[in-house]
């Protein structure tokens, strides 16, 4: 289905041909290993267009909170919900030059 772009400890990473969303085609997909300290299902990681106009309008609402990393990450974490969502700058296409 894709092409390992990136191996990670957590699973890797494949690029994909183009697959048509609501949210737009989708080319990266990661597949993660069983994790025993986090019980969702799965995970989203989102690219946005204006990355400051996103997270000065979104960071101070609830279930937003920003994540520590060599780059900004926002993490989106829903209750009652099974996956968790991502939002990061540079997005991660640009950060693996793709």
């Amino acid at each position: 289905m894709g092409v390992v772009v990136k191996p990670t400890s957590t699973g890797p990473l494949f690029r994909i041909k183009p697959l048509k969303t609501v949210s737009g085609d989708l080319r990266l997909l990661k597949i993660r290993l069983p994790d025993p300290t986090r019980p969702e299902l799965g995970d989203a990681d989102f690219t946005v267009r204006d990355f400051s106009t996103f997270k000065k309008s979104h960071l101070s609402r609830k279930g937003f909170r920003p994540i520590p990393r060599d780059f900004e990450m926002i993490e989106l974490m829903e209750p009652g919900s099974d996956v968790r969502t991502y939002f990061s700058n540079p997005p991660l296409d640009e950060q693996l030059g793709l």
